[in-house]
């Protein structure tokens, strides 16, 4: 028996064929050094990195659930609105982590001055895949 990934929570190779082009278009578009394409919950649906950027791809897309699920609770309680985006930056990184409708986008990297062009990347990426899979 060989199962697919993502036919764990009901992703047909159609899906995966909407979704790769996403994941390469903000990988050539942003000097990102990791990405991942997870649930809201946490599970794993696509996960690069470049090579000497050592991160566990499991220990990235909890990061990226236990903000999203921080971000939308905030949100909702102070403004009733649900989140689209978290921007997490220190002197020597960042991490981007973008409401996908069904999905989350989750980018992280070392070059801070390219911060501006990855989360503009990530709008346009996350709301194409919102669109063809809706929350």
């Amino acid at each position: 028996m060989s199962m697919k990934f993502g036919t764990e929570i009901g992703l047909t190779e159609a899906d995966i064929e909407v979704l790769e082009p996403e994941i390469a278009f903000v990988t050539e578009n942003t000097e990102i050094e990791t990405i991942a394409l997870t649930t809201a919950e946490g599970f794993q649906i696509a996960f690069a990195a470049v090579p000497g950027y050592h991160m566990d791809s499991d220990s990235f897309c909890g990061i990226a659930s236990a903000l999203i699920m921080t971000g939308r609770s905030t949100l909702m309680s102070v403004f009733q609105k649900d989140l689209d985006e978290i921007i997490v930056r220190a002197s020597d990184g960042y991490i981007v982590v973008s409401n996908a409708g069904r999905f989350v986008l989750v980018g992280a990297s070392r070059l801070i001055k390219s911060m501006m062009q990855t989360v503009k990347v990530f709008r346009q990426s996350a709301d194409r895949i919102s669109q063809r899979f809706p929350a």
